[in-house]
């Protein structure tokens, strides 16, 4: 569902939790970068789980990992 920003695993639509690092970057971090989706916060959250997805060999997070093996 692309209006809620929920991943659904194939082939049962499993859902994947993904929640955003409390820790993470804060607006020091990011305030010389422009990004084009910057008013549009589903759209942010959208394209950071495409992204993080889109390279899951690399994901090192356990809480992640042991869902997306347990499918």
């Amino acid at each position: 569902p692309l209006g809620s920003a929920n991943i659904l695993m194939e082939p049962n639509d499993q859902y994947l939790c993904v929640v955003q690092d409390r820790g993470g970057s804060t607006a020091k971090d990011t305030e010389n970068l422009f990004l084009p989706f910057d008013g549009d916060p589903r759209l942010s959250v959208i394209l950071s789980k495409a992204f993080l997805l889109a390279e899951d060999t690399s994901i090192i997070d356990p809480t992640i990992v042991s869902q997306i093996r347990c499918r």
